[in-house]
């Protein structure tokens, strides 16, 4: 009976130690996602959808966006207030000077400063499509650290570039959308 109830307790030990050693192996995804719906601004009719996804030090972010101007480079930016605050896509009154295009100065207050570019600035094809995707490490080069990205859910992707006036204007925003955690 004694080698019984020892050869027990020593299977015991053996399943418990087993199963401690399965948690040491154990894969953790600690990735953050986040997306937002691209609507539009300036009456551009451009619209789409932006997914950034973190993991550790490495920012992924895919864009894809419908009805840019064709064949040109569209600057496309992560921005923020610099207050920390939940930074939103400006409305229609954010037009101050009312002539009927949201600047960069007029939609600056209500989603703030770049914090990161997107760049390389993808170059709608002739359909105006952009299907962008991008992996920046932070802290590196010029991009921000997390701790100066801050907290994705008050962030805003705006997508710029404009014919006005048959110009093409890279400035003015097109589209925007605030980031939330999916």
């Amino acid at each position: 009976m004694k080698i019984i109830k020892g050869l027990f307790l020593s299977v015991l030990v053996l399943t418990f130690a087993s199963c401690d050693d399965d948690d040491d192996n154990e894969v953790v995804d600690n990735t953050m996602t986040y997306e937002a719906q691209l609507g539009s601004i300036n009456d551009s009719g451009a619209n789409g959808t932006a997914t950034v996804s973190i993991q550790d030090d490495m920012l992924t972010v895919n864009v894809q966006a419908q009805g840019m101007v064709p064949n040109q480079a569209h600057p496309q930016h992560i921005h923020g207030l610099t207050s920390g605050e939940e930074g939103t896509c400006p409305p229609a009154s954010a037009d101050t000077d009312e002539d009927g295009i949201i600047t960069i100065p007029e939609g600056a207050p209500f989603y703030g400063e770049v914090i990161l570019p997107l760049a390389d600035f993808p170059m709608a094809d002739e359909n105006g499509n952009i299907s962008y995707e991008k992996t920046f490490m932070l802290g590196e080069n010029e991009n921000p650290t997390m701790a100066e990205l801050g907290d994705l859910d008050n962030r805003v992707i705006v997508l710029h570039g404009l014919n006005n006036n048959d110009e093409y204007v890279a400035t003015i925003p097109v589209a925007c959308g605030e980031l939330d955690e999916m």
